[in-house]
């Protein structure tokens, strides 16, 4: 499959796959808000933009509703990264800033200054963006050493990426993708992508030898298939 990245105007980038077997254009808008379509190799890209041109208005439509979920931080949010707990103080100071240590990611804001304002949201994702990325670069890779070893697996590179759509991924060659926002699952979840991606070193797709490799390493593999969808890769 190619994948080629356009930015359309009123949409944004736009990413279209070519996939074999596609036998017409679908269009969806990941939970992200990331625009992705697929085309079969018959369809010129030129005919694909203006199907998506077309769609302008769902496709906003979908996008809106996916930002009207996304998270708003305030000082009563409870949120957790695997090593870190967020808090939020609205106080005596003149800008906004962090201060990370001691298990805690503070934020500070002015007393008169709304929490929702778009700049401080930003500031604060950001925040935690940098700390889930720290984390999953100390934790994953020693940790998916650790199963690969326990379990017989074997496999090459290993990043960590902010990515909108996936947990995880494995490539042909053999070198797995993760996510930095594992860093927000409990530990089970994170062992069952980990080991998920080690399974694909093996069998590249979601076959029947697939599951019968991963529940080896992972008994009831397909209920926390299920409980994954509790959880969405980005939420803010």
């Amino acid at each position: 499959m190619t994948t080629k990245y356009i930015n359309i105007e009123q949409v944004g980038s736009v990413s279209f796959t070519i996939n074999n077997r596609s036998k017409r254009i679908r269009l969806s808008v990941k939970s992200g808000g990331e625009v992705v379509v697929s085309m079969p190799p018959s369809v010129l890209y030129r005919d694909a933009i203006r199907f998506v041109e077309s769609k302008t208005e769902w496709i906003q439509k979908q996008q809106s509703k996916i930002q009207a979920g996304l998270t708003i931080f305030a000082p009563e949010s409870c949120f957790k990264t695997r090593f870190h707990q967020l808090a939020i103080t609205k106080g005596d100071t003149d800008k906004v800033y962090n201060r990370v240590g001691n298990g805690m990611i503070q934020i500070f804001i002015p007393e008169k200054v709304a929490h929702e304002h778009q700049r401080v949201q930003e500031f604060i994702k950001n925040t935690l963006i940098d700390v889930m990325r720290w984390e999953a670069k100390i934790f994953l890779p020693k940790r998916l050493k650790e199963l690969a070893d326990k379990h017989g697996f074997s496999y090459q590179n290993i990043s960590i990426k902010n990515a909108s759509t996936r947990w995880g991924s494995c490539s042909s060659a053999n070198n797995i993708n993760l996510n930095l926002h594992l860093m927000r699952l409990p530990e089970h979840l994170i062992d069952y992508v980990l080991l998920h991606e080690l399974a694909h070193t093996v069998e590249k797709n979601h076959g029947p030898k697939f599951w019968q490799l991963l529940e080896k390493c992972y008994p009831n593999a397909r209920e926390a298939d299920k409980e994954m969808n509790n959880y969405r890769t980005q939420t803010f």
